[in-house]
């Protein structure tokens, strides 16, 4: 057989396709070709058993109304405010230094002013545009 009588043959064949779906096919082959994975599966359902607990113990329920006498302490006596004369920026300074210095608080030592400017300008949401300074 020449190949030009075989070219001859295949040029002439025209393929039947009444018997086969392509769309059925190509999707039957993804189906096959996917393997079911059981762990996600799994995983999946055991989420969503947990988030049902977590709303079953979590649901508020109404709470039970206890009929009784309760008793209320009496109201204590308030005292006047007295007028106290306006403490002296001596008395300040020295209440001050006795609260910052003292062993037995839990305030931080105080801190030098100098430390607290920022060196550079804050940076702006919208400052992209503008010129960069680079120090």
């Amino acid at each position: 057989m020449s190949e030009q009588s075989f070219a001859e043959r295949l040029s002439r064949f025209t393929p039947d396709g009444t018997g086969l779906d392509r769309d059925g096919l190509l999707f039957a082959a993804g189906r096959a070709s996917a393997r079911p994975n059981r762990r996600w599966v799994a995983l999946a359902g055991g989420l969503a058993a947990c988030q049902l607990l977590t709303l079953t113990f979590l649901w508020p329920r109404p709470t039970a109304s206890v009929e009784g006498v309760v008793k209320v302490p009496a109201p204590r006596e308030v005292a006047e405010p007295t007028t106290a004369r306006p403490a002296e920026a001596s008395e300040l300074w020295a209440l001050n230094r006795r609260v910052l210095l003292s062993e037995d608080g839990d305030l931080p030592p105080p801190v030098p002013a100098g430390m607290l400017v920022p060196g550079n300008p804050p940076l702006r949401a919208f400052g992209a545009s503008l010129p960069m300074r680079l120090d």
